[in-house]
């Protein structure tokens, strides 16, 4: 829409008259913001000029570019509201105070919305030219950055992609109109890939990492929270059963299973009562896995964990306590969470059934549900929809756990095809690893980096798997895909930095060797010091793939000793 047709923000008619443009007290635009309450500015902390103190006391101009007449509103940062981008790209959320309220209707509607793949989305920035606004359109595009705080978004178009000016822009979800994130940055591939394959993305940051960031920002959001309150971990315990821990992180790092029509992602756990360390490694695992509740911030819980206990940000989109709950209740928290609609009949259960629902989630107490077996059965609904779902027993005997495993178990026919697909892709992952094996490269330096024959071997183990038949075999196919996956992705990687250091790497050589030529004019006590610095240029040089800037310099120490005359000798 924006894109094409060059519409404005003063001319559109969504009512987003929370939409802000930030100028400099000069009038040059700074990026964007959402009006939020009466008196407070959402938007990014770079957007602010930098005055060189802690929090930057700069004065900058507010402008309801969507409210006809509205005057230019002086701001400044609020107190305590000043999170900048941190070394490793978390935060850069900032709050300002404008120096005279504005009518509080004009005030966005912020939601938390799970960012799920290819959800279509739309923001208006102030890109240079084009000060009045500029629409552009786009799709979530999953978690990316540290951590995974931000969300990238796959433009419409090449002409989609944010630029400068869009900074603090708000998000905008194009089915039900809220706000649910703020434009924070984008990525461009360099000028030298082909303009055919070049890649350029744009990020946001949702609204419950902002809210984290910021909590002040809780009196402004709708909807409910990702996580049940009972399942909520205070995080201030060790984690006692780190192999549980483990298993947990490594299903919810797992990608969804796409293009696998008739086989669900489905997991099933028993958490008895008197398990205390294994309800607190699940409690955990989803408090750090919930963007609002983690954060992605260098917390102790992070950097204490145990290795491979923490699961990405964002991993878990609805973590449910299901314990005396119908399914009509779960299906309506289901709902809401997504923000679904569905045409005549709007029950819970139509409106799930009317949608895809893309989500992660943990039900916990499937068994002491209202009617387990009912629920069970809305959870197969989940599945078909296209959810990921980790349901957790507390009774290792009960029904509804027999009845999961039953309902969940994938078709023979579709596992056989699966395995029979993954030992084609294992055969091309070998291809790529021998050539790069031809050309000389030497292996990973990572001693848990598997290989193609450890890949076959796997293989071989999974058509022989006694829970082939099982609907556990799914955890472990997607496992060993992203293993297959792996090695593919780094053979290819190897053999494209082969490829693209091999024009460096021969003039190093050509340089070697021209120099080289002039030993036979040394003396025998000055080639004997030049020796091992040419031994050591010729053996970096001679590594697949080539530590180019370390062989650069022994190359260069080579050529400057070459250069230098003896000690005593006049230069």
């Amino acid at each position: 829409m924006g894109a094409e047709m060059g519409i404005t923000a003063d001319a559109t008619s969504n009512g987003g008259t929370w939409r802000v443009r930030i100028r400099s007290s000069a009038g040059d635009v700074l990026g964007a913001g959402i009006l939020l309450g009466s008196e407070t500015v959402l938007t990014c902390a770079h957007v602010i000029p930098d005055d060189g103190l802690p929090v930057p006391a700069t004065e900058v101009l507010v402008e309801l570019v969507e409210v006809h007449e509205a005057q230019p509103v002086p701001a400044r940062v609020a107190d305590g509201c000043w999170v900048p981008q941190r070394s490793d790209g978390c935060g850069d959320v900032a709050l300002l105070r404008l120096s005279r309220p504005q009518p509080a209707e004009h005030a966005a509607p912020l939601y938390r919305l799970p960012p799920v793949l290819g959800r279509p989305v739309w923001m208006g920035g102030f890109p240079k030219g084009l000060d009045n606004g500029h629409y552009l359109r786009a799709k979530t595009a999953g978690r990316v950055g540290p951590r995974a705080e931000w969300v990238g978004l796959d433009p419409k178009s090449p002409r989609d992609v944010v630029r400068k000016g869009f900074s603090g822009a708000g998000v905008e979800d194009e089915a039900t109109r809220h706000v649910i994130g703020m434009v924070v940055s984008r990525y461009d591939d360099p000028v030298d890939v082909p303009s055919a394959e070049r890649l350029s993305v744009s990020y946001m940051i949702p609204v419950e990492t902002i809210v984290r960031h910021l909590p002040v920002v809780h009196r402004w959001v709708r909807g409910d929270p990702g996580v049940d309150r009972p399942l909520v971990s205070p995080l201030t315990t060790g984690v006692q059963d780190i192999g549980f821990a483990q298993r947990l992180a490594v299903w919810l790092r797992r990608e969804p299973l796409t293009g696998r029509a008739g086989i669900t992602d489905v997991e099933t756990v028993v958490i008895e009562d008197d398990d205390h360390a294994r309800y607190e490694a699940l409690s955990r695992a989803i408090t750090l896995a919930d963007r609002e509740l983690s954060g992605g911030g260098p917390d102790e819980a992070v950097s204490a964990a145990p290795h491979g206990t923490v699961p990405p940000l964002g991993s878990v989109d609805l973590a449910i306590d299901v314990t005396k709950r119908t399914d009509t209740e779960v299906a309506l928290r289901v709902a809401d969470r997504m923000d679904l609609r569905s045409p005549g009949d709007t029950s819970p259960l139509s409106r799930v059934r009317a949608n895809a629902v893309p989500l992660t989630i943990v039900a916990v107490g499937v068994d002491r549900a209202r009617d387990p077996e009912a629920l069970v059965g809305f959870m197969k609904l989940l599945a078909d929809r296209g959810s990921r779902l980790l349901l957790v027993f507390r009774d290792p005997h009960s029904s509804g756990l027999r009845l999961a495993e039953r309902l969940f178990r994938p078709e023979a026919a579709r596992i056989d095809a699966w395995l029979d697909e993954l030992a084609g892709r294992v055969a091309l992952a070998a291809d790529r690893e021998h050539e790069t094996a031809e050309r000389g490269a030497r292996r990973s330096s990572l001693a848990d980096a598997e290989d193609a024959t450890a890949l076959r071997i796997n293989l071989t183990r999974l058509r022989s798997d006694p829970e082939l038949r099982s609907h556990r075999i799914v955890a472990k196919l997607a496992a060993f895909e992203h293993s297959v996956r792996a090695v593919a992705e780094r053979a290819e990687e190897t053999l494209r930095v082969i490829d693209a250091q091999q024009p460096a790497v021969q003039e190093l050589k050509w340089q070697l060797v021209s120099y080289t030529a002039m030993l036979g004019t040394k003396a025998e006590s000055e080639r004997a010091e030049l020796i091992p610095l040419h031994r050591a240029a010729v053996r970096l040089l001679a590594e697949v793939p080539c530590d180019l800037p370390e062989a650069r310099r022994a190359v260069d120490r080579f050529v400057a000793a070459v250069h230098t005359p003896p000690e005593g000798e006049a230069p």
